[in-house]
């Protein structure tokens, strides 16, 4: 069995919240999938009756739902921005309600589908692993949480970063919008999305219609449209020091599968922007 743990390469006291989160959902994964893999079907009830009693471990579902498109007025918006709540509203992926209730899940799988989700997410941002959500370990009783916690993730990041005008400057490759810095926090969470993205297509791919898979294949082109604009951004930022030291001497503090993109698009000289018609 897989041991999950916090390994950072350079630990840095600004990590300090990362490294503990990490920590504890790695302790989660660790006690908790052993558990479920040796219970019966009356121990996971009984798991699941213990769980339920306790509000605290309560997860919610469709976080999208926070930031409040459906009710946002289109006049208020600059036009770009309205675009994109007008295409959050068509969206074929939607949760519908604004109930908090609604979306209240209990029980020992979502638990740890949660910490699956979590702990795989920072390994993203932080380090290099072709599986960050060890999908290997994943178990059946977390398998349509872990699914569910997927979408509701990629969903709610997607629309949020389009709602966002850093995320247009970035598309546009309008360079003085956007420091270096928050490019790269944002091509992380490019990264991120597609990530859940391919390991949802992964898992569940057949619960959703034509119309839907190629609302989630755009939503893949997307983050790499930002993933380009992270690349001409930090390409005009550190072209003079890029000339003369070359972009492998340039210290980018960026996720890794990021910043190996960012290198090789250079290298390449593909740090262009392309805009659409």
């Amino acid at each position: 069995m897989s041991v999950f743990g916090a390994d950072f390469d350079e630990p840095d006291p600004s990590d300090a919240y990362q490294i503990v989160g990490y920590q504890e959902y790695a302790n989660a994964l660790n006690n908790l999938v052993p558990l479920v893999r040796e219970a019966d079907e009356a121990s996971i009830r009984a798991f699941n009756k213990i769980i339920s009693d306790m509000p605290e471990l309560v997860i919610y579902t469709n976080l999208s739902r926070r930031f409040g498109f459906s009710q946002v007025q289109n006049s208020s918006l600059p036009l770009r921005l309205r675009n994109i709540s007008n295409l959050y509203r068509q969206s074929s992926l939607n949760e519908t309600g604004n109930d908090a209730n609604a979306y209240k899940r209990s029980g020992i799988g979502w638990l740890i589908a949660l910490a699956r989700l979590e702990h795989g997410s920072i390994e993203i941002g932080y380090q290099t692993n072709v599986s960050p959500y060890n999908l290997e370990e994943l178990t059946k009783v977390e398998t349509a949480a872990f699914s569910a916690l997927l979408l509701d993730g990629a969903r709610s990041h997607y629309w949020a970063m389009n709602m966002d005008l850093a995320t247009h400057y970035l598309l546009e490759g309008n360079v003085p919008k956007v420091s270096d810095r928050t490019a790269l926090a944002y091509g992380r969470r490019a990264v991120l999305v597609q990530e859940m993205l391919k390991t949802l297509n992964q898992l569940a791919s057949q619960q959703f219609s034509p119309a839907q898979k190629q609302e989630l294949q755009s939503w893949y082109k997307n983050m790499s449209a930002v993933r380009q604009g992270v690349v001409y951004n930090v390409y005009e930022t550190y072209k003079v020091a890029i000339a003369k030291k070359g972009i492998d001497n340039i210290d980018l503090n960026g996720c890794p599968p990021l910043v190996s993109g960012i290198r090789d698009d250079i290298l390449r000289g593909r740090a262009s922007i392309r805009l659409e018609e």
